[in-house]
């Protein structure tokens, strides 16, 4: 098996195997594959009519479960692997199929700060209903203090955009590690390519400048994708404004909207739980039992 490094021009080929997953986790992006790749050397192979996925540092290797056939999938990897290798999933079809594979052979661990905040689209167009009092009140706060207006991101505003993300990466600075870092440089890299990524980008203006914008994409027929969101502070409000008025216009024909994971950060964890997520979706690690 020969493994090579995620690059743009893999998009369609890897794009017919991750869609036909039909999952919901937001690990089979290929946006989310390509923009972390540098990060995390995310690398594939397609062999066999199956699609392998693998990352890796100095210290760790892991490989994603195949897409494909479960069974001579893992099959392959082991043979590679001359053992058991470890494994990164995600709650769906080809996880339940694993464990019933190699449940035995495996210890499996929860990553709680990976786990995925997932939406049903209606509720966050609609925002209807006692428990999403708070956010109808922020956007009717923010829409008395500043003349706003929602536009997609198109040629005309995209200097703009970059600009409002150059900015709020500014006023992070402090809180600037390494995978920020990459973040921001993805927002660049997304942002040139969006027509080739088939994004989806919205902007919140207030007086000509960009406050707030998002960027995102289809996993599949079922779920559309949230990469990136980000609101300039001083423009309190703005959050609840983007995330409305970007799901009413590029996400009311999906079912779900999958809004990522908290990586740990109790702040953004607090907020990702009160828009209130209709599936909280588990990952693991999977390492080899000892004595097997």
């Amino acid at each position: 098996m020969e493994f090579k490094k995620i690059e743009l021009c893999d998009k369609d080929a890897l794009s017919a195997f991750l869609k036909s997953a039909d999952e919901l986790t937001c690990e089979i992006s290929f946006v989310n594959l390509w923009l972390w790749q540098p990060l995390y050397n995310n690398c594939y192979c397609i062999e066999d009519g199956m699609l392998f996925l693998k990352s890796y540092d100095e210290n760790l290797v892991t490989y994603s479960l195949p897409f494909g056939d479960t069974k001579r999938g893992m099959q392959k990897i082991i043979d590679h692997c001359g053992d058991l290798p470890d494994i990164w999933a995600q709650e769906g079809a080809r996880f339940n199929e694993f464990k019933n594979l190699y449940g035995n052979f495996y210890d499996i661990y929860e990553s709680r700060n990976e786990f995925d905040y997932i939406y049903n689209s209606s509720d966050l167009i609609n925002l209807t209903g006692k428990k999403y009092h708070s956010k109808r009140n922020h956007i009717s706060a923010f829409s008395r203090q500043h003349n706003w207006r929602y536009e997609d991101i198109n040629k005309e505003n995209i200097e703009k955009v970059k600009e409002c993300a150059k900015i709020w990466y500014s006023q992070n600075a402090d809180n600037m590690d390494e995978e920020l870092k990459r973040e921001m440089l993805g927002v660049e890299l997304i942002l040139n390519n969006i027509d080739a990524l088939d994004i989806k980008g919205g902007a919140i203006t207030v007086d000509e400048k960009v406050v707030a914008f998002t960027l995102g994409s289809a996993v599949n027929e079922q779920v559309f994708n949230i990469h990136i969101e980000k609101a300039l502070s001083g423009f309190d409000g703005a959050y609840s404004v983007i995330n409305r008025e970007f799901a009413a216009k590029n996400a009311q024909n999906y079912r779900y909207i999958n809004r990522e994971d908290d990586l740990g950060i109790e702040g953004l964890r607090r907020a990702k739980l009160s828009y209130k997520p209709e599936i909280i979706l588990p990952k693991y690690i999977c390492t080899k039992k000892e004595n097997t």
